[in-house]
């Protein structure tokens, strides 16, 4: 056990492993516990949309593009306004443009995060589209979780191999 120890300790590859294993492990836990809510736990709200915005993130690791749209609801109870946001890959910008001033019917979670709309009788996002989108991109999070679980297992073998072939040559060095 204590030669294990030792390895782990000396060897460059088993301590990244380490690492690429937590974060393996991480991936696949985000995407297991991150599924979309039922629909039933969905708050509902309707009135006019009176604003929308496109909204661009760019990664600065990744250097890739993110858009999403900040839509204004005003409900036709009175209320306060709410401010909902969906995804730019579940809805085009000539869809939302088309909304504003309109009356519409939205399905959202706790986090403002827009799961259906309806504006008269078309629906612009439907439940199980969101949710099939939404899992697929849940299902990306697994898989490469699990690819980097694989391929840090590997580098950890490989880690204490070469670990182990040292520390006997160490060992052999100092008793000769």
């Amino acid at each position: 056990m204590g030669s294990i120890i030792a390895i782990a300790r000396k060897s460059f590859l088993v301590m990244i492993s380490i690492i690429g294993l937590a974060v393996g492990l991480g991936m696949v836990g985000y995407a297991a516990w991150s599924a979309p809510h039922a629909r039933a736990s969905l708050q509902t709200a309707e009135g006019v949309v009176s604003d929308a915005a496109r909204v661009s993130r760019t990664s600065r690791r990744t250097r890739s593009t993110s858009v999403h749209y900040n839509i204004t609801l005003r409900p036709k109870d009175g209320g306060a306004e709410l401010a909902l946001q969906v995804p730019g890959n579940e809805i085009g910008e000539t869809d939302v443009r088309s909304l504003i001033g309109r009356m519409v019917r939205a399905e959202f979670d706790s986090e403002r995060d827009v799961y259906v709309l309806r504006s008269g009788n078309r629906d612009v996002l439907t439940y199980e589209n969101t949710v099939e989108r939404r899992n697929l991109a849940l299902l990306q999070y697994h898989v490469d979780g699990i690819a980097l679980l694989i391929g840090s297992s590997l580098v950890m073998l490989l880690g204490f191999l070469l670990g182990y072939r040292r520390l006997r040559r160490e060992a052999a060095a100092a008793g000769a």
